[in-house]
């Protein structure tokens, strides 16, 4: 399912190409791909439990009336302002990493919490991120590669927003409470985004859905270059976290602690193919989370795997969900966790996933989530 929404731009060095028209202007409307703005809301908030609801189905779905435009139902996100302020902020989050990922090419995304002076780590080659200031700070230290990271603030609301009110004026500021220092310890400016998305309600309907994009950058003596120690570091976070969710708590550990691990130790993994065009046959390590019935759709036999129906005559189970990713993905990710300079090496965005089912989401870090019906186990491999 698809939804559209407004999209303002300030502070752009350039227009991205992703947001040219044929005729070289700026669009003024993009379209929202639901299953995967619900994929980064997974992402970003779930941790190993089981999703609830199934993540290919939008856990917010129900509060937005069936238009084409992403509105609201009422007065906004619940009967309250406080929930309401919670639920808008944890979509802004949502819409900050889509837009960043569909329109900009930032593929992978850390908590500044996770990487705010946590200091120098030595296998990432020294690179860090500390405060200077009090207050908040930025949502997120992210990257399109080892070589180009950058900050990002994310915002939701259902007031009112604009590059020139005074809430914006606040939100710039959180970027002069931190820093960017490279491996020399040599204070370095970084990119940064503002992304601020202001969620219409029913009760207002002359007024539209809108993402406020900015592209302020941080403090520093000179842009930050040539050093892949920051990009290492959230390539590391944003898979520790994947890693976390395929029950890989070594692999996940590591990464996260920048910790290598013995080339004795192996991950043991399940692959899976997908059964549907274009990416029939793809192969990816993952597994499934099962329905609300609990049924499991996945059956072993005498060792091997039988993807069956416990009852076959039964038409009402929901057989569960898929979440997996890339085979060459999670094989990157365990060479990071063993050697980090060659696994990291490896490790690049893959090509832009196509639309190719409204239950399906395929992001460019090679993660997927889907109905199980649509994809086969076929071995179990130690990587």
């Amino acid at each position: 399912m698809k939804k559209t929404i407004k999209v303002s731009l300030n502070k752009f060095p350039a227009i991205p190409i992703s947001l040219l028209s044929t005729a070289g202007a700026q669009i003024g409307e993009i379209e929202v791909d639901l299953a995967r703005l619900y994929h980064h809301h997974y992402l970003d908030t779930r941790g190993t439990e089981p999703p609830n609801p199934d993540p290919t189905q939008f856990q917010h779905l129900s509060l937005l009336l069936p238009t084409s435009d992403f509105r609201v139902r009422g007065d906004g996100f619940g009967t309250h302002s406080a929930y309401r302020q919670h639920v808008s902020n944890e979509l802004g989050q949502a819409f900050c990493r889509w837009f960043l990922d569909e329109y900009l090419n930032v593929t992978y995304f850390a908590h500044m919490e996770h990487v705010l002076n946590r200091g120098s780590q030595p296998d990432f080659g020294g690179a860090r991120v500390e405060r200077v200031k009090s207050g908040d700070t930025p949502d997120y230290l992210c990257a399109r590669d080892r070589n180009s990271v950058s900050l990002a603030e994310a915002k939701g609301r259902v007031a009112s927003i604009s590059f020139t009110n005074a809430k914006f004026k606040e939100w710039r500021e959180q970027f002069d409470r931190v820093i960017v220092k490279d491996s020399g310890g040599t204070p370095r400016s970084v990119k940064g985004y503002i992304v601020a998305t202001r969620f219409a309600m029913e009760s207002a309907p002359y007024v539209n859905s809108q993402i406020f994009a900015e592209d302020p950058e941080s403090q520093g003596e000179g842009a930050l270059r040539d050093d892949p120690s920051l990009g290492d570091m959230v390539i590391a976070l944003h898979y520790s976290t994947i890693a976390a969710k395929l029950r890989q708590p070594i692999l996940s550990a590591a990464l996260e602690t920048g910790v290598r691990v013995s080339e004795e130790i192996q991950f043991p993994a399940t692959v899976w193919e997908i059964l549907l065009p274009p990416y029939e046959k793809k192969r990816f390590v993952g597994g499934y989370f099962a329905g609300p019935d609990g049924v499991a759709p996945v059956q072993i036999k005498n060792g091997n795997l039988h993807f069956l129906p416990v009852d076959p005559l039964r038409i009402d189970f929901a057989p569960g969900t898929f979440f997996g990713v890339e085979e060459s993905v999670f094989q990157a990710i365990c060479a990071m966790a063993r050697s980090r300079e060659t696994g990291v090496i490896d490790l690049n965005p893959i090509p832009r996933p196509v639309f190719f089912y409204s239950a399906i989401s395929y992001l460019r870090d090679g993660s997927i989530i889907g109905p199980v019906d649509f994809f086969r186990p076929l071995q179990r491999i130690a990587y």
